[in-house]
């Protein structure tokens, strides 16, 4: 198992004005040996590092559509533009892309207003914590690829019901920011037998608040199969609690459901 020290998601700015580069390092990167991929959740942590950058501020939301493979990449470009908004919150378009063919298009919004009293109605339900939670190894990957990038435990998987929670802790003990928990909003597939192994359309990615580095609970709701593609939403908790963010998707099911984990 190889661990990332550095937060593999983490731009640096471009050549011209509004571009920033991923560097494409292995624990961003999902598939198989010789065909890795960069994982959409990546792409969109790199994206929204990216607007954070150009705009200096903290992110409220973002959104990506997946365009196309970025199988082998060594870089993914990221063009950034701000395209609206007013004095507390700037409004984005960014679009990225690999060896000139566009991979990724989103948007996003970010900033703050002041005073603010925060108030959180979604509540934690009451599961068990990650040391009684049941420990999964995800294989699907090559050697020092994501999936060995954090420690990833079920605590409740209701097929029926299309529920499912999890905890999951970075390895390298990374802050829980943004860009980590946009991250862990991509694993939505990996939530229903029905829907592993396929492929998604979109994220949804919406930032209410950080923490210090430990363990977050996603708890994914699987709204409906149909035409082909699956739709559901997830919130994600710090340990204490706290709802960090809320995400949603669609994907696309492949065509012979992969087994269990």
């Amino acid at each position: 198992m190889s661990v990332g020290r550095f937060p593999f998601w983490r731009v640096v700015p471009g050549e011209q004005s509004g571009t920033y580069i991923l560097p494409v390092m292995p624990p961003a990167t999902a598939g198989p040996d010789g065909a890795p991929h960069i994982m959409g959740g990546v792409a969109l942590a790199a994206i929204v590092d990216a607007m954070q950058l150009d705009s200096e501020l903290p992110l409220l939301w973002a959104q990506v559509q997946f365009l196309g493979a970025t199988q082998h990449a060594e870089e993914l470009l990221v063009s950034v533009e701000q395209c609206g908004g007013g004095q507390s919150v700037a409004q984005y378009a960014a679009s990225a892309q690999v060896n000139g063919r566009p991979t990724h298009r989103a948007g996003g919004a970010l900033g703050y207003r002041e005073p603010n009293e925060q108030t959180l109605f979604a509540a934690m339900p009451e599961l068990v914590g990650p040391d009684n939670a049941t420990p999964v190894e995800i294989s699907h990957s090559s050697p020092g690829g994501l999936p060995d990038q954090f420690e990833y435990r079920v605590a409740l998987h209701d097929e029926d019901r299309g529920v499912h929670a999890t905890w999951t802790r970075s390895r390298a003990d990374f802050a829980i920011d943004a860009g980590w928990l946009a991250i862990i909003s991509d694993l939505f597939l990996g939530g229903h037998p029905a829907a592993r192994g396929g492929f998604s359309l979109d994220a949804m990615f919406r930032f209410v608040q950080g923490a210090d580095p430990g363990w977050v609970l996603s708890v994914t709701e699987f709204a409906a199969f149909d035409r082909g593609v699956v739709h559901g939403s997830a919130r994600h908790f710090a340990e204490d609690g706290r709802l960090l963010a809320i995400s949603s998707q669609t994907g696309v099911l492949l065509r012979i459901p992969r087994g269990e984990l």
